[in-house]
């Protein structure tokens, strides 16, 4: 795809050298990603000026945090594999792994900064800084609401929705409407703000199709173990649905799945998925993905007609249905 080859080109110019275990480790972090924030940024930029390149410092901005999130993750969760491979705490070890996130995050503000090159308004700049800043302050909130729930007996489906909307649906709701505030956006009344309710509402649904994918996923397609955030005592919505529909000896059971760090037998993976479908808990998840995804859509009605409008469209259904 055109316009992930151009956000890997840019982000192979920042470790061309990699000669150091950082420096690797960082290229690593960076390796294999979907991009969708980067395509995000590209195709709202696109969607309103008729060309994507304004916005490409900010899409490797945004896909830096986002490899820097993720190194953080796998630190906070213990994962050993990312993306098929080991992930960068495993490989490299607590401490270089750390490093790493702090230096692709180093890069972040200095792509913003390259729009002092551009013809972009003072205005236009701030609220880029100021976006970035914001978005990443929620997703660590949203981070540390996923693991203040893990310590709980009982989550709503309100509060599921409202650490997920901070969690993943901030960053990409920002690279969107980032992408929009290039494209000119600010010149158009209520454009940006409908660019970020759009990403907000895909990585919403974004983030529940990795949660079902976690418990119903291949590990071979995935590259990552199943199971994970069960492990870790994390809910989804998945769990929450069961755990309200289920019977007393079902509930135990899961209850002791959850923050069990020991290996899953392949019987208890089993029965585990069976409970989860015999009470529609992922049929409800699946619909509640889509919902998301179709209010996504929604917010490009107002839009003219374009090719990057298609894209949106065809990119919102890819998430909503993936399998990977």
């Amino acid at each position: 795809m055109e316009y992930e080859e151009r956000v890997n080109q840019q982000l192979a110019t920042l470790y061309r050298e990699a000669d150091s275990t950082l420096d690797r480790a960082a290229m690593d972090a960076l390796s294999k990603g979907k991009r969708i924030r980067a395509i995000l940024a590209l195709l709202w930029c696109e969607a309103i000026s008729g060309e994507y390149e304004p916005a490409v410092p900010v899409a490797v901005a945004y896909e830096l945090a986002h490899a820097a999130a993720l190194v953080q993750d796998d630190i906070i969760d213990g994962s050993e594999k990312r993306r098929g491979a080991e992930s960068i705490v495993h490989k490299y070890g607590l401490q270089d792994a750390i490093l790493a996130s702090n230096a692709l995050l180093f890069h972040v503000p200095r792509k913003i900064a390259e729009y002092s090159r551009f013809n972009l308004s003072a205005e236009a700049l701030c609220r880029l800084f100021d976006m970035l800043g914001q978005s990443y302050g929620a997703a660590t909130k949203g981070e540390y609401l996923d693991l203040q729930m893990a310590k709980r007996r009982e989550v709503s489906e309100n509060e599921y929705e409202e650490m997920i909307r901070l969690k993943t649906g901030a960053l990409i709701a920002a690279s969107a409407a980032s992408g929009a505030i290039v494209g000119g956006g600010l010149l158009e009344d209520g454009v940006v703000g409908r660019a970020y309710k759009f990403g907000e509402w895909l990585g919403m649904a974004y983030q529940v199709q990795d949660d079902m994918l976690d418990l119903m996923g291949d590990e071979r397609a995935m590259g990552k173990a199943i199971f994970t955030d069960m492990k870790g005592g994390k809910r989804n919505l998945v769990l929450i649905h069961a755990f309200k529909h289920c019977s007393e000896s079902e509930r135990d059971f899961l209850a002791g799945l959850l923050g069990n760090q020991r290996s899953y037998g392949e019987e208890e993976i089993g029965r585990a998925r069976a409970l989860f479908v015999k009470h529609g808990s992922v049929s409800y998840s699946g619909r509640m993905a889509s919902r998301y995804v179709e209010k996504a859509k929604m917010v490009l009605d107002s839009m003219r007609e374009s090719d990057a409008k298609v894209k949106l469209l065809e990119l919102s259904d890819f998430l909503s249905s993936r399998s990977y």
